[in-house]
């Protein structure tokens, strides 16, 4: 089994895309209404729905993490508003040699630290060489294997950290190299795990860096205030530093962590939120309301089954208990009953309405078909089949999950639905802060877990890489050597041929769900929410996580 970080990225959130323009003030405001109203809009106040635990990028491992390093680093791209690559600290678009494995870029002048020093070569090569090495233990690591050369050998410890494909040629030049050229690259170097670092602070912090704002140096639009991991209020301060300071329009964003539904409305109503997210009744309460909006998402939500781990087994190594399980809840009447905020069943590990084949245009999902339906007789089958292979009549197993108003409804959802299509089955709840949640994830200190993914680029492997053998994002116990043949081969010696990759990722996803019920699908997210009419620019995608660069007030 290969060796690999023991950390995991719970999944960032994500949305659509909502874009408006901005207007003036009105004709008949005096010159101190203007001033004073100017001066409003240059705050904006947003929630989040947890504490977030850290934001050192080369460590992250979950999602409220990453949605902050989002907006207080930067890295050679930086997607714009429709979710595309663009240019930030690359000066220009790289050349590319080597038949597309070696790529060289320039790095603006003008990309600076929040100190005031600048952002050079050397602070990727640093980042990187740190992401990999296998005493960091990054959760992330393994986003560069298979892709940057030596990525592999470095995180199995065959290689020292220097031999990583990335090196500075010059204090504003970098040269990158891959093992294959990728079609992903440019989506990837977007991502936080791919941003830079300045060797120094960290040296200086030590395990201090990314714990609270003060130990942070920070390149992107905004500075982190007021805030550590216990914080449940926080600040992004626009960043004077920042190249690209003059389209960054907030002079604050106000973040304060709800986790209640009624309590962020309570909020939202009294001017304290500009944005709160809705679900169950208060979508039907809402729904006609002007500033209501709802879409789909790209995020995939599940349960993940411990089949044990250090080579002692659970009872949920047994294939027909997991089968059972899997098929014991209805998935419709969790969506539109209990979320109703344009989430979808989801019979899949990758979402619909995302991923598209490059030989003909159909989507990934649809090609797949359904892998896990709800049947509560073949399920009842399945578990009493399970049962009888334990030498077992009855089963207890926990469910951990967040302790949000809206995560408890789908556990209690889930409990029912378990307990009473599986004769002999008892679960109990253990709905805890989503701090402990990720860490229960990390150390595997779980029976079942409800979490999902949202991923981080437009392509089925950023589902599908997190079920690796040894993978930091797995921590189910599954291992299956085919499994790992089809989805590293689709990130190396499959990357030139689209068509290829794609039937890969196709059957990996297969014996994944279908051959292994290794999770339990449940739904691919929607978002339902009452937005303030002169919010603008709240930018996030389908995947990946918000981008606030270009959000304010009208």
């Amino acid at each position: 089994m290969r060796k690999r970080g023991q950390k995991f990225l719970a999944g960032s959130l994500v949305l659509g895309v909502l874009a408006l323009t901005a207007c003036g003030a009105s004709e008949g405001d005096s010159g101190e209404n203007k001033d004073k109203r100017a001066g409003e809009n240059k705050v904006v106040n947003v929630m989040e729905t947890s504490a977030v635990p850290s934001v050192n990028p080369i460590t992250a491992d979950n999602g409220a993490s990453f949605k902050v390093v989002n907006q207080v680093f930067e890295g050679l791209y930086r997607l714009d508003k429709k979710g595309k690559p663009k240019l930030a600290l690359a000066a220009k678009e790289p050349t590319v040699k080597n038949d597309g494995k070696t790529f060289i870029f320039d790095i603006r002048k003008d990309a600076n630290w929040s100190d005031g020093s600048p952002v050079t070569a050397a602070d990727f090569e640093f980042a990187w060489k740190k992401v990999v090495d296998p005493k960091t233990a990054a959760a992330y690591g393994p986003q560069m294997e298979e892709i940057v050369k030596n990525a592999t050998q470095v995180l199995k410890g065959e290689l020292p950290p220097s031999e990583l494909g990335i090196k500075a040629l010059g204090k504003k030049k970098l040269q990158i190299d891959l093992e294959n050229p990728v079609p992903i690259f440019k989506e990837l170097l977007t991502t936080g795990t791919f941003f830079p670092q300045k060797e120094a602070q960290l040296k200086k912090e030590g395990d201090r860096y990314g714990t609270n704002s003060d130990t942070l140096l920070s390149n992107g639009p905004f500075l982190l205030k007021n805030w550590d991991s216990t914080s449940q209020t926080f600040d992004y301060v626009k960043n004077p530093k920042y190249w690209d300071k003059k389209n960054v329009k907030a002079d604050k964003i106000h973040v304060t962590v709800v986790k209640d539904t009624n309590a962020a409305l309570n909020l939202y109503n009294t001017g304290k939120l500009d944005r709160v997210e809705l679900d169950g009744d208060f979508v039907k309460q809402f729904e006609n309301d002007k500033e209501f909006h709802k879409m789909a998402t790209g995020r995939s939500v599940y349960m993940k089954m411990n089949q044990g781990k250090d080579g002692v087994k659970t009872d949920l190594a047994n294939l027909n208990i997991r089968r059972g399980l899997a098929m014991a809840i209805d998935k419709t009447g969790l969506v539109d009953t209990l979320l109703a905020n344009g989430s979808e069943p989801l019979d899949g590990d990758v979402p619909g309405g995302i991923m598209f084949s490059p030989e003909n245009g159909k989507d990934f999902r649809k090609i797949n078909g359904p892998l896990v339906t709800y049947d509560k007789d073949e399920a009842k089958s399945y578990f009493e089949k399970g049962l009888k292979e334990l030498g077992k009549t009855e089963l207890t197993l926990t469910l951990t999950a967040g302790d949000t108003s809206l995560i408890k409804k789908q556990t209690e959802f889930i409990q029912n639905q378990l307990e009473s299509n599986l004769p002999g089955l008892t679960v109990k709840l253990k709905n805890v802060p989503t701090q402990v949640s990720f860490k229960a994830d990390v150390t595997q200190d779980f029976e079942l877990l409800l979490g999902g993914w949202g991923g981080d680029y437009q392509d089925p492997l950023t589902y599908l890489n997190l079920f690796l053998t040894g993978s930091p994002g797995n921590h189910t116990g599954f291992s299956n050597a085919k499994y790992d043949e089809l989805v590293l081969g689709a990130k190396g010696k499959l990357a030139n041929d689209l068509n290829k990759r794609f039937d890969a990722l196709l059957e990996a996803e297969q014996i994944l769900l279908k051959d292994n019920a290794v999770l339990i699908p449940l739904y691919q997210g929607g978002r339902a929410y009452l937005e303030k009419a002169d919010l603008a620019d709240y930018i996030a995608y389908p995947i990946g996580t918000e981008n606030y660069k270009w959000l304010h007030k009208k």
